[in-house]
């Protein structure tokens, strides 16, 4: 089995989250692996037992998609929603902040918003080495109240569906910008020589879709079998799909308080998602890194807290597949071959070995 996205030209959002209704799956995978100006990333998927559920569930919901429209029911629109994380650079950083704190005013201003962000919790948008981690994990807070705070909302009937929009596309903003702040605050290789950051190679995509069918589909204790974030360059990983932060992304940047108030969301959802970004974890990375979340396991009494021994908790993400179209050995290698031209996706799909559609 194999995994495609296809790229094309166009403008792609990097401070929030890139949203369409295109019905790209209404057109022959033949077409869409030929279509002029474009370029293909493919992957080829393991046969793992949780890679084999994933591609089941992608069956289903483009399976429930497919008949919703054939029905021509209107009470649903495909959404494809991507979310991209950039080079971290002293321009795209503080451009950052400028934007967090234009929506912490927004928000704060709205008729429409039943909450006020403290404005204690503002980023600095002139010293790029104050990077204030404690506002990013409040803010982050923020996030996940306000937005399971907005879905009830929104089912209740009591926030129309414009209204819901616009704030779903703001707090998602907030997500997007604290964990690519917090990506700078938490790397130690970054040069801070005159409050000037080195260019870091860095490109992350999330790419995920709504269908009219998507419920909970829960992953088994078995499914963590083989979650970890050892890799060769450029897999195609399961996609987090969840509110919040796992127990490891906590512990990267030090948010014992979520531990705390018992709001770590650990990945326990299967959803038709996928992540990519051409990045490579040795063996010995790996293992660097385990003994570091061990460490803050112990000295922060974690096992007080929470039942470590459950497996979703194991650390790490899943990894569906290998790059086959390509040979990236950096993300910078893959953004001067495909994101220059083609910086937008216009699709993604899976097939079989001879890129005949599995639907």
């Amino acid at each position: 089995m194999r995994y495609h996205v296809v790229y094309e030209p166009g403008e792609v959002r990097y401070m929030g989250s890139n949203v369409s209704e295109d019905m790209f799956w209404k057109n022959d995978v033949e077409y869409l692996l030929s279509q002029p100006d474009t370029n293909i990333i493919t992957w080829e998927l393991n046969d793992l037992p949780l890679t084999n559920k994933f591609i089941e569930i992608y069956k289903t919901r483009m399976h429930s998609t497919i008949l919703w429209h054939e029905a021509k029911r209107n009470d649903f629109y495909f959404n494809y929603i991507y979310d991209v994380y950039r080079n971290l650079t002293e321009s795209s950083v503080l451009e950052s902040r400028q934007e967090m704190n234009r929506i912490i005013d927004f928000l704060n201003a709205s008729d429409d918003t039943w909450f006020t962000i403290p404005t204690d919790l503002k980023l600095n948008e002139v010293d790029l080495v104050d990077t204030r981690l404690k506002n990013l994990n409040e803010l982050h807070d923020h996030f996940e109240t306000r937005m399971e705070e907005l879905e009830e909302k929104t089912l209740s009937g009591n926030v129309n569906p414009e209204v819901s929009s616009l704030l779903w596309d703001k707090l998602q903003s907030v997500n997007l910008l604290v964990h690519f702040n917090e990506k700078l605050g938490n790397n130690e290789s970054l040069d801070f020589t005159n409050g000037i950051i080195s260019e870091q190679e860095s490109y992350f995509t999330s790419l995920k879709f709504d269908s009219p069918t998507d419920g909970d589909t829960f992953l088994e204790p078995a499914d963590y079998k083989h979650f970890t974030m050892q890799r060769d360059y450029g897999p195609l990983m399961l996609d987090f799909g969840t509110v919040g932060k796992d127990l490891l992304t906590c512990s990267v940047t030090d948010d014992i308080e979520l531990v705390h108030k018992n709001m770590v969301s650990q990945q326990i959802e299967l959803n038709p998602w996928v992540s990519y970004d051409w990045t490579k974890c040795s063996e010995a990375e790996w293992q660097d890194a385990m003994e570091l979340y061990n460490d803050w396991l112990e000295t922060n009494k974690v096992g007080d807290y929470l039942d470590l021994e459950l497996k979703k908790y194991t650390p790490g993400r899943h990894q569906l597949g290998n790059c086959i179209s390509h040979d990236f050995k950096t993300p910078g290698e893959f953004v001067d071959t495909i994101i220059k031209q083609t910086p937008k996706i216009n699709s993604f799909f899976i097939t079989d070995d001879q890129n005949k559609t599995i639907l």
